[in-house]
């Protein structure tokens, strides 16, 4: 158990030190209109937590563990029986096109298994920052209708995509994420996320120390520092699409690369998803939404 507190722990840290130059949103502090509990967001994260600490995480890290005391047998049977886990329920090209396996079924199986506990928690991170304003403005059902077509199309577009057609199975929520955060540049482009930014929160100290001297009044009573920043929606949800793109040329463009890793391709399809957000929202919503009305 104690091991279990440090690991995390070490996750935390990491996530700190990434999230000092790259933003890492953390939650919308906007009012929702219908209801407080985000419920269906919650649900996802817990039955994702729960599937990759019941499921995968004894066979990955006991197995580790093993390894590195050198019991060779027992570690090679767990840390197989994890590769076994991502090749079956992982989505796999070759499952929609030859119909082996459990084909389309692999869609569903592979949002809801991730390659490590860093994996997982920063995929969550992202899903309740940006979902609970999306369900607010679907309801819970249509909202986990769309979270689970735009896993499913972010897969289906990774194959698509996949011109070099290599048998790697893909698994994680991120496809799913990324069409909920597509899905909130859209309903919500102007809102202002909290982010932790390290070098925003200490660019941030001197500003307002200048505007303080000035006599700006708008910060008179505003800390000079904060351990969050709030960030306009858009650009970074813009420099999330921007930075997939981008990373997702330069992957088809060096041959040499290691095809395994992050699939952005999917990240992308998923993101390009939301613009079927309009066929779950809530009808009242949909109505001031195209009459510029506040959501």
């Amino acid at each position: 158990m104690l091991a279990l507190f440090f690991f995390l722990f070490l996750i935390i840290i990491t996530l700190f030190i990434q999230s000092f130059v790259v933003p890492m949103p953390i939650g919308d502090l906007e009012n929702t209109r219908y209801r407080t509990l985000p419920v269906m967001t919650l649900l996802l994260i817990l039955i994702n937590s729960i599937i990759f600490v019941l499921f995968q995480a004894a066979n990955l890290y006991q197995g580790s563990q093993l390894l590195d005391e050198g019991n060779l047998g027992p570690a090679s049977v767990m840390l197989n029986e994890y590769i076994r886990q991502i090749w079956t329920f992982g989505y796999r090209g070759i499952f929609m096109r030859d119909g082996i396996g459990i084909g389309a079924f692999a869609t569903f199986s592979s949002m809801f298994m991730h390659a490590d506990m860093w994996h997982l928690i920063g995929n969550m991170i992202y899903l309740w920052a940006f979902g609970r304003r999306v369900e607010d403005a679907c309801g819970p059902w249509r909202y986990l209708l769309f979270y689970l077509g735009a896993g499913m199309i972010a897969s289906i577009g990774s194959e698509v995509f996949n011109f070099n057609r290599v048998d790697i199975p893909s698994i994680g929520a991120s496809g799913a994420i990324a069409g909920v955060m597509g899905a909130y540049l859209v309903l919500f482009p102007g809102s202002l996320l909290t982010s932790f930014w390290g070098i925003g929160i200490i660019l941030r100290v001197p500003v307002v120390l200048l505007l303080k001297l000035f006599g700006v009044r708008a910060v008179a009573e505003a800390p000079v520092w904060r351990w969050t920043i709030r960030l306009p929606s858009f650009i970074l949800l813009i420099f999330f699409l921007a930075s997939e793109l981008i990373s997702q040329a330069l992957q088809f463009l060096d041959t040499t690369a290691d095809l395994g890793g992050v699939n952005h391709v999917a990240h992308i399809a998923g993101f390009l998803a939301a613009l079927i957000i309009f066929l779950y929202v809530r009808k009242d919503l949909l109505m001031r939404y195209f009459t510029g009305r506040r959501l």
